[in-house]
């Protein structure tokens, strides 16, 4: 798995991260550590770029659940006794975007309802001009 990060300028300051490669057990942490990594910068917008996504395994939607619950200010530091939402929040859509997956994606994507939970585009300029 391969993973950059790019800043670029859209109305605010937007973080792209481009993954090639299959997304899956080995690697779905490398990701989320990354994308959490890239949240403590001034960017609040963050594009999945699934271009070169060979295939994505259920662990791997896990990680873009949990990115989108980072980028969407859902506490990640749970104390005892607390019980917040982790399934959902309305923020995901807008401050996470997934951009071009292909069919190999796209399908397990639509099949596991995430489809419904996150904006995609076709192509990072529409997707950049849509913040």
């Amino acid at each position: 798995m391969e993973i950059n990060i790019t800043i670029e300028q859209a109305s605010e300051p937007v973080a792209i991260m481009k993954l090639v490669g299959a997304i899956d057990a080995s690697n779905f942490m490398e990701i989320v550590d990354k994308a959490t990594e890239t949240y403590k910068t001034p960017s609040r917008y963050l594009l999945i770029d699934l271009s070169e996504v060979a295939s994505i395994s259920s662990t791997g939607m896990v990680a873009l659940h949990k990115i989108a619950l980072i980028y969407s200010g859902v506490p990640q530091d749970v104390e005892e006794g607390q019980n917040p939402d982790f399934t959902h929040s309305n923020e995901a859509r807008k401050y996470v975007r997934l951009v071009n997956p292909q069919p190999e994606v796209d399908q397990p994507l639509e099949k596991a309802g995430m489809k419904l939970y996150f904006k995609f585009y076709g192509d990072l300029d529409s997707a950049l001009k849509s913040i």
